[in-house]
């Protein structure tokens, strides 16, 4: 195997330079990838949640480290998890981002350089969830590797991965075999086969080495003086009792002068799930905590990823192209300054944009004119797709944009922000760039509310806080984390986009949040904080429809998940009721999003993306 997946935990990121030197050999190996896993372990009795703010420090030196490790031919890169349970979180790492060799520090306790807990270990060595390597490092050149094998189950392991130290050192391979002097002819002869046999599936040269002794651990401690790197298969008794604490490798460990990597092959899986079983409900406190953890790991901060060169480095490593689509319809008065601050900070100064569009919604002011004249495309969603016709809202305009935007990863930005900054994009690109299991990127902020001349600093999200968070946390509860679930600043990737449907008004942006979370989980959405929006807020009257639609949207996805037409029942048609002077009255309104299909469903797109030629779309 040339191809390692490694998830590396540690409690303490900044002393974890040594791990990831002895596990180099396996990071740099042909198509090999690395996670430097900051562990987080929270006392049962505080919510996950709590542990935001320690997240976003571990993922700044994280970050850090991933940068020095690039200078290597290897790739690595930082996740933080919390946990009640470290090793419980650990397992779920692993298999979040299909590790194959699990790097545990051998020999240090919880208040020792970067070492997990001792029980989270243990846990994990008792029955790993992967194949696993029990690692002292050694800061000593790698010379020669000692393998001593005796055909155990973890043999095979061992003997493949110090062909990869070989590989990557330029080391010698010595293969140990210790037999008893009291050993029979008849099982001298068997073991010597099975020695043999074993040897000769190590594709290096290897130097074969047979010695008589009474004590098999003083014969690997003698033979240990000529070689920098030990690899151990563990043996069933060096491995059925605890490990970090227990005696036999504990005390092998302290006599080994050299590096050494203890291994243990996974076990077979024995828990298959039945398909014929009824689905199992997640209990309300174990969704509650999944929640909290998802709060902790996937809420970050524009500041994280203010360093563009950064970005743009990992989108060129990467090869993927980005558009940014700016939704308008009567925005003269900001559209100007929102496009010249995107295009002079992110295209012009940083190559971090490959284009930005313009998506109308046939407005009847300068917006358009204005947006051209600042240096970018403007299109009118009506125009595009044209033989589908056109719905009026901004949902409409978003799926449109799809068939227009060009790019891998697809950022939307509302154009009527007054404050606007760089870090509405970036901040919203930072967590794709930096996180392959991170699909659709949400931000919140601080949204002041002004009446009149006075601008409050608090009260804007109306609908937001009286209608989709309360709406979410009875309905759809894994969401109830999203700070704001209804933000016009969103980013995903192209392929995941694409596969959901829009809902053409009011409700894309509900609809998507539910329609991703569905498809593809909760962890593959995260939350970036962008400090504070300031906008045109609406009036209660206009923001009633919103909520109106909102909530219906919520109800038809709601049905479609227990399979029932929820929405068919209920009332499209909204009474608003006017004020003026001293005169009520009722006005009837017809308030219902559309739904469009998924874009690659639509043929002209299939066709478009596989660059075939386009057919008239009149």
């Amino acid at each position: 195997m040339s191809h390692y997946r490694i998830l590396i935990p540690t409690t303490n990121p900044a002393r974890s330079a040594p791990l990831l030197a002895a596990m180099a050999p396996f990071l740099n190996a042909e198509d090999s990838r690395g996670t430097l896993l900051g562990v987080i372990e929270m006392a049962p009795e505080r919510p996950l949640s709590e542990g935001v703010e320690v997240a976003r420090a571990y993922r700044a030196l994280l970050s850090r480290i991933a940068r020095v490790a690039e200078r290597g031919p290897g790739e690595l890169r930082g996740q933080v998890r919390i946990a009640h349970v470290a090793a419980q979180g650990i397992r779920e790492a692993v298999f979040e981002t299909d590790t194959n060799l699990l790097a545990l520090e051998a020999g240090a306790g919880r208040s020792e350089r970067n070492g997990l807990w001792p029980h989270a270990v243990e846990d994990l060595l008792v029955d790993p969830p992967c194949d696993v390597a029990l690692v002292r490092p050694d800061q000593a050149e790698i010379r020669s590797v000692l393998v001593p094998v005796r055909g155990g189950p973890n043999a095979e392991l061992a003997l493949r991965l110090a062909s990869s130290v070989c590989k990557a050192t330029g080391a010698a391979l010595c293969v140990l075999h210790v037999f008893s002097p009291r050993i029979s002819a008849e099982s001298r002869e068997r073991e010597e086969a099975a020695f043999l046999k074993l040897s000769a599936r190590v594709d290096v040269p290897v130097r074969k080495l047979t010695v008589f002794s009474a004590s098999v651990r003083e014969a690997i401690i003698r033979e240990a003086q000529n070689h920098q790197l030990v690899m151990l298969g563990a043996t069933l008794s060096l491995m059925h009792r605890p490990m970090v604490l227990g005696a036999p490798v504990a005390r092998l460990l302290r006599r080994l002068p050299a590096g050494v990597m203890v291994v243990k092959a996974a076990g077979p899986v024995t828990a298959i799930p039945d398909p014929e079983r009824p689905f199992r409900v997640e209990s309300r406190a174990a969704a509650a905590e999944r929640v909290d953890r998802w709060f902790a790991e996937n809420t970050f901060h524009s500041k994280e990823f203010s360093d563009l060169r950064r970005l743009v480095d990992l989108k060129q490593r990467q090869g993927v192209t980005i558009s940014l689509g700016l939704p308008t319809l009567n925005e003269q008065a900001t559209i100007g300054k929102v496009v010249r601050t995107f295009k002079n900070a992110l295209m012009d100064r940083i190559p971090l944009l490959d284009e930005i569009v313009v998506i109308d919604s046939g407005s009847s002011d300068r917006t358009g004119s204005i947006a051209e004249r600042a240096g970018v495309t403007v299109v009118q969603h009506g125009d595009i797709l044209a033989r589908y016709g056109a719905f009026q809202g901004k949902g409409e305009a978003l799926w449109k944009s799809l068939y227009m935007l060009k790019g891998d990863l697809i950022c939307w930005v509302d154009t009527d922000i007054s404050n606007i900054a760089p870090k509405f994009v970036y901040g919203l690109l930072g967590p794709l760039l930096t996180d392959p299991q991170i699909h659709y990127v949400k931000g919140f902020y601080r949204r002041p509310l002004k009446y009149g001349a006075e601008l409050m600093a608090q009260g804007g999200g109306r609908v937001t806080e009286l209608a989709a968070r309360p709406l979410l946390n009875l309905f759809f509860p894994e969401l109830s984390g999203l700070v704001q679930p209804l933000s016009g600043e969103y980013a995903g990737r192209r392929s995941v986009l694409e596969s959901v449907p829009f809902f053409t008004g009011y409700g894309v942006e509900l609809g998507l949040l539910l329609a991703i979370s569905e498809a593809y989980g909760l962890r593959s959405i995260a939350q970036v904080d962008l400090g504070m929006r300031v906008h045109r807020n609406q009036t209660l009257f206009d923001l009633s429809k919103m909520a109106f639609a909102i909530i219906q949207v919520g109800l038809k996805h709601l049905g479609d998940r227990h399979r029932i037409h929820l929405v068919e029942e209920v009332n499209k048609t909204m009474k608003l009721i006017h004020y003026e002077d001293e005169r009520y009255w009722i006005e009837q309104k017809e308030i219902e999003d559309q739904e469009r299909p998924p874009m690659n469903s639509v043929p002209e797109y299939f066709l478009a993306r596989h660059r075939a030629p386009v057919p008239n779309e009149g």
